[in-house]
């Protein structure tokens, strides 16, 4: 179980050569948050969750973590890199079998001290027993996507960012994802989701969010009311 925690991100500010696509959006992310992400094409979503993530630099951002006064980015961007998930929509697959690409987040967790034993039980918790052998490669979409959340379940992320994590797949794969990501977002972790389809979400979602005019505005889960997020960037500032 992770720890309560909140991280706080605001003025975010990104362009390219002349053209925005962030101006001073803010995103406030908490343990047990689903957060879900639209917009139109272009709109930044993607270039947020990298943010986030710490792989992509703002041209302007701070960050507060729990209740610590706020800092650059850039300060802190180890810490995202250590203490956040970022998987495409089309999770990438290392070479070799699929217990190989799993052992290898195994490998980058300090924390996993038994890692045969944590594999095994992270395979069967994704329901790809019997698969171990067969070349990742070969897996089909929702098979990639369990590779992808297992490996992400070894490394016990505080925050996990999705970027269109059920387009392309069936209906058994994505039901398949979404208990998966509930157990995530019942052991704390806080899940961002980018998506054109928000509805797959509505049992999942804490938040709604949407990008506009490179802004974030929000949207309450149950009345579906558009609100105006300029007083969560007042409040991430007291």
């Amino acid at each position: 179980m992770i720890e309560n925690f909140r991280i706080s991100f605001r003025d975010i500010s990104k362009r390219y050569s002349s053209n925005p696509v962030l101006d001073q959006a803010a995103i406030s992310i908490a343990s047990h948050d689903c957060i879900v992400i639209t917009g139109v094409n272009g709109a930044g979503k993607t270039t947020l969750l990298r943010i986030i993530a710490g792989l992509d630099k703002p041209n302007q951002c701070e960050v507060m973590i729990d209740d610590n006064r706020p800092e650059p980015w850039r300060r802190l961007r180890r810490r995202l890199l250590r203490s956040v998930m970022y998987l495409h929509q089309q999770p990438y697959m290392f070479a070799g079998s699929l217990l190989r690409n799993i052992q290898y987040a195994a490998r980058l967790n300090p924390a996993v001290t038994d890692r045969e034993s944590s594999v095994n039980k992270a395979i069967h918790w994704a329901g790809l027993k019997g698969l171990e052998h067969q070349s990742a490669a070969s897996l089909s979409g929702g098979q990639k996507q369990r590779v992808a959340l297992t490996r992400a379940r070894l490394r016990h992320p505080q925050i996990l960012l999705l970027d269109e994590p059920t387009a392309n797949l069936d209906s058994e794969s994505r039901q398949r994802t979404l208990q998966m990501l509930q157990e995530f977002r019942d052991s704390g972790t806080a899940i961002v989701i980018v998506t054109h389809d928000p509805e797959v979400f509505s049992e999942l979602a804490t938040g709604r969010l949407y990008l506009r005019d490179h802004r974030i505005l929000g949207q309450d889960v149950e009345t579906h009311e558009v609100v105006n997020l300029e007083s969560v960037r007042q409040s991430i500032t007291r």
